[in-house]
């Protein structure tokens, strides 16, 4: 997750040709990682997230990595939609 969320801001600098300051930079985490857990919400509940017991962003990752079938492409999917959405703005 923390490697897609780069990606999208290097997207978005690299098309506006300007920098993305710090808000916009939690802006655009906030809408990969709300559309992301929409997209997976059908496969992984709430109540599994919290009872995974994850004590960070890397162990979160890995637990979705082994839950969800096809994360790598799901978390692709959502990159491409929040770009797409964000510069679409």
């Amino acid at each position: 997750m923390n490697e897609a969320h780069e990606f999208i801001i290097e997207e978005v600098e690299k098309i506006t040709g300007e920098n993305v300051d710090d808000t916009e930079e939690a802006i655009l985490e906030d809408l990969l990682e709300e559309a992301f857990f929409e997209k997976i919400g059908d496969i992984v509940s709430e109540e599994e997230l919290e009872n995974a017991q994850v004590k960070d962003d890397k162990e979160l990752e890995s637990f979705l990595f082994h839950r969800v079938p096809n994360y790598l492409t799901l978390l692709e999917e959502t990159v491409t939609e929040v770009l797409a959405d964000y510069l679409s703005e």
